[in-house]
């Protein structure tokens, strides 16, 4: 019994991702996701079904020092396709990858919104289907038992690539246990990762009964905010207008691990990382561009072998990875604590999203957020209007 107390949290709280490959370790179904008075999804164990193998603190990614490596090259990259760059959140990249592993006979796995509006992990067969993994998703998307039915992919000779934030790499990597060829995995630069909870709270207070299969922070309206309902738009604003967005921008929403991340460094988990060319010296590219930009990081052998196979969706070029690094906040540490973080928390317990995204300290940001936003467009427009 003493054994099942110590080991209820699996891991310490704080530093826990909900990665959740403990619940897909776990061989007689004892753990289960609990969300808690904060809105996180922690992991808990059954003592009734639990068998005490260990299994789910053996495997727990966060019991383990972390195995990261210098990237080998780095690229600054966009689609050729125009119309794919159209819909993608930053130059395309990761549609450019699925579109090439799937002609190549291989699965991917990516997230996207369910038919309830949830964000979880999902699996992706033909050209058609990966159309939904398009943009940006500002909050953590559920895993569920998806490590599990890559496993069972692999076991049958399936050629997998998963694409995740750092985090879910490393759960897969716990539950396989061991390197598998026919698998490639993509982590995204994340920035952090809200609760679901809060992204649904939100969307019904806006949206009301309308059912929103679908939201969108970055694509065809980029930095909008965008409620679908069967392809219909719902809701749309821009990003420094809208509560969720200039929260989540402001970095007061994340899961608490997100604060410590481990995985926010230049040394990288997977075999590519990908995310938005931020502060990209555009004077200096071979082939002048004004459009979105995408980084990508080769970080293993592996990686080299995937990025030969489908380079030629994209125009391309290398870059220094310290060019990539000194635009990109999650290439050299976690996300900083905001001072209202705790404010947000002790508010979201006792009366839910709105009210805490709506306390003063929450507030003061997004009106100093706003008057940046408007001072930047003004001097944008002179620019415009002066090289007509």
């Amino acid at each position: 019994m003493h054994w099942r107390i110590m080991i209820a949290q699996i891991c310490e709280e704080s530093k826990c991702t909900g990665c959740l490959a403990c619940m897909n370790l776990c061989p007689c179904g004892a753990i289960t996701c609990q969300e808690r008075e904060d809105g996180n999804v922690i992991p808990q164990i059954d003592p009734e079904k639990c068998i005490e193998c260990h299994r789910c603190v053996q495997g727990c990614p966060e019991n383990h020092v972390k195995e990261k490596h210098e990237p080998r090259q780095c690229y600054a990259a966009w689609q050729k396709d125009r119309k794919e760059r159209k819909y993608s959140a930053s130059g395309g990249i990761a549609f450019g990858f699925y579109k090439r592993w799937i002609q190549n006979a291989g699965i991917v796995y990516g997230a996207a919104f369910n038919e309830k509006g949830i964000l979880t992990q999902q699996k992706a067969e033909t050209l058609e289907e990966i159309k939904k993994f398009r943009g940006s998703k500002y909050a953590q998307s559920h895993t569920g038992f998806v490590y599990s039915d890559i496993g069972k992919e692999l076991k049958k000779g399936e050629k997998v690539l998963f694409i995740g934030t750092p985090c879910q790499i490393a759960g897969l990597k716990a539950y396989l246990g061991k390197a598998s060829d026919a698998l490639v995995t993509i982590d995204l630069i994340c920035h952090g990762t809200p609760p679901m909870s809060y992204l649904e709270e939100y969307i019904k207070e806006i949206a009301g009964a309308e059912k929103v299969d679908r939201v969108s922070f970055r694509g065809e309206k980029d930095y909008h905010m965008v409620f679908y309902s069967q392809d219909r738009v719902v809701y749309s604003q821009r990003f420094r207008k809208d509560l969720y967005y200039t929260a989540y921008l402001q970095g007061i929403i994340h899961r608490e691990n997100c604060y410590k991340c481990e995985y926010a460094d230049k040394r990288r988990i997977s075999d590519l990382t990908i995310g938005d060319f931020w502060g990209i010296d555009r004077k200096s590219l071979k082939v002048p561009y004004k459009g979105k930009i995408s980084v990508v990081l080769v970080n293993s052998e592996k990686g080299r072998k995937f990025w030969d196979l489908v380079k030629d969706e994209f125009i391309y070029e290398e870059r220094s990875l310290e060019e990539a690094v000194k635009g990109n906040v999650p290439l050299q540490r976690p996300a900083a604590l905001p001072k209202d973080r705790m404010k947000f928390i002790e508010v979201y317990k006792e009366k839910g999203f709105m009210s805490a995204v709506k306390t003063p300290g929450v507030q003061k940001a997004i009106e100093e957020a706003k008057v940046k936003d408007n001072l930047f467009y003004r001097i944008l427009g002179k620019i415009k209007r002066r090289f007509r």
